[in-house]
């Protein structure tokens, strides 16, 4: 069975909508793939930030090449507001694996800016050969809510696993202490 690793660094939100009427707004992410949510990782509170936190939180999960090919393998990002009476949603980002496997191949996007210095958009990847950095706009439900989130991540090279390490591997993705 052949897998990859893949890192992810949830960066950033910018102008996330203030689900609060009264007190300071700090916001927390929950990451997960779709099918494995035993696996699911959450960021520090950034109890500075506001609608503008930041965490630069790094993980990463062992997935299998085959999840990669298929579309319903979904990396899944929700922010929350961190309440005492309980955490508020807020929006979230859900791309594909194999979306995301596809924009970090190597040439895949196009050297539009040749200068050191470059803009960013909504939706826009730069390549970095299996490596790329998003911004993303929040969803909430099927309507794009207020903001946007930055990620980068990275897939490291095929690696072919034995039968044995292949129970290891499956118990380690389904640890909630793997980070």
């Amino acid at each position: 069975m052949e897998c990859r690793t893949f890192d992810l660094t949830v960066s950033s939100a910018i102008d996330v909508k203030d689900v609060r009427l009264l007190g300071k707004t700090e916001v927390h992410a929950r990451i997960y793939i779709a099918g494995l949510p035993e696996a699911e990782r959450r960021t520090p509170t950034d109890t500075h930030g506001k609608t503008n936190p930041a965490w630069n939180f790094t993980t990463n999960y062992t997935v299998f090449e085959s999840m990669l090919m298929n579309s319903n393998t979904v990396l899944v990002v929700k922010l929350y507001c961190t309440r005492s009476m309980g955490d508020r949603y807020i929006g979230e980002v859900n791309m594909a694996l194999k979306e995301l496997f596809e924009r970090a191949e190597p040439d895949k996007v196009a050297a539009k800016n040749s200068s050191k210095e470059f803009e960013l958009h909504e939706g826009e990847a730069i390549n970095r050969g299996r490596s790329a950095l998003l911004v993303l706009p929040l969803q909430k439900g099927s309507v794009k809510s207020q903001g946007n989130l930055i990620i980068s991540y990275s897939f490291s090279e095929k690696v072919t696993l034995n039968k044995l390490l292949m129970a290891t591997v499956a118990t380690r993705m389904l640890s909630p202490l793997h980070y």
